[in-house]
């Protein structure tokens, strides 16, 4: 199975190109030409070839474009099957299962309260941890209305904790859920000398064996206050996969939600946007992908 780094095809390019009539050869053509320029793709490795996605498309459609480029992909890494991680095609889910009936969904959950941490450590997303509450509860949510749908057949909910806790069994339920054999390899990732597009840290823990002490680092990264927030927005939501909660039946006031969502949160979000230089690159991308494909289809 081979999975490329993020392609954000479904929540960037979609929106985009949906009233496109992309059964006409040149507009495929311009279509497959502006993703194959995005910064995602540019971060594959190989990077996917424009003749031989085209050459792969079997169906007309947005659908069939991102069957060729994955396909084609997975191909040049010598794989059969393909997978399709970004996270923000978790909201993406119907359109991409009227293009894919058949998809398997892996959801990876995580406690919320260490999800926060991570958002309020990274480039992008919220800060405050108010903010990254509510932005968990929407992930899950949508997953959950996944699961829903595609039935214990083509969903398959996993915890982060028992992944890295005990990763041979869990990635034996994986396996039997996606009909694949588990094999140790799966395992001996870190002798490998793994290259993947990421920052320094990463790239030294994929040198590790998987890490167990990811788990709980809210414990003390987070004030007692930060806790209480995110469990009084998101306690039930942590109770329905397992995670308990430290606060009691923790509240906020009708004054704190205002303060926390229109006086403490916009300052953070906005320092976040000015000091993240990706952020400017990301903007950037965004105004030229829309004007090129907006005004060529």
């Amino acid at each position: 199975i081979a999975v490329p780094y993020e392609s954000h095809l479904y929540n960037r390019i979609y929106p985009l190109v949906r009233g496109a009539d992309l059964g006409q050869p040149a507009v495929r053509e311009r279509v497959v030409r502006a993703i194959l320029r995005t910064r995602d793709l540019r971060q594959w490795s190989p990077r996917p070839s424009l003749e031989a996605t085209l050459a792969a498309i079997r169906r007309p459609g947005f659908h069939g474009i991102v069957e060729a480029l994955l396909e084609s992909w997975t191909g040049s890494r010598g794989k059969r099957r393909w997978g399709e991680k970004t996270p923000h095609h978790t909201f993406c889910w119907r359109t991409i299962l009227e293009g894919f009936p058949d998809l398997k969904v892996v959801h990876v959950v995580r406690d919320g309260r260490d999800v926060a941490l991570s958002f309020l450590a990274a480039p992008f997303g919220p800060k405050h941890v108010y903010q990254a509450a509510l932005h968990w509860i929407r992930y899950v949510e949508s997953a959950e209305a996944a699961g829903a749908v595609l039935g214990e057949g083509g969903f398959l909910a996993v915890r982060y904790e028992d992944l890295v806790g005990a990763p041979e069994r869990e990635l034996r339920r994986i396996c039997a859920f996606l009909g694949e054999d588990y094999d140790p390899a799966m395992l001996s990732y870190h002798g490998r000398g793994v290259a993947y597009p990421t920052d320094p840290r990463n790239l030294q823990n994929l040198t590790r064996p998987v890490l167990a002490d990811t788990r709980g680092r809210w414990r003390t990264g987070m004030t007692a206050r930060e806790q209480r927030i995110f469990e009084a927005v998101a306690g039930a939501h942590l109770e329905r996969y397992g995670y308990s909660r430290v606060m009691g039946r923790a509240r906020l006031t009708d004054w704190e939600r205002l303060c926390c969502r229109y006086i403490e949160h916009p300052p953070r979000r906005l320092l976040g946007m000015l000091t993240n230089r990706k952020s400017y690159g990301f903007a950037l991308e965004s105004l030229r992908l829309s004007l090129t494909l907006r005004l060529s289809l």
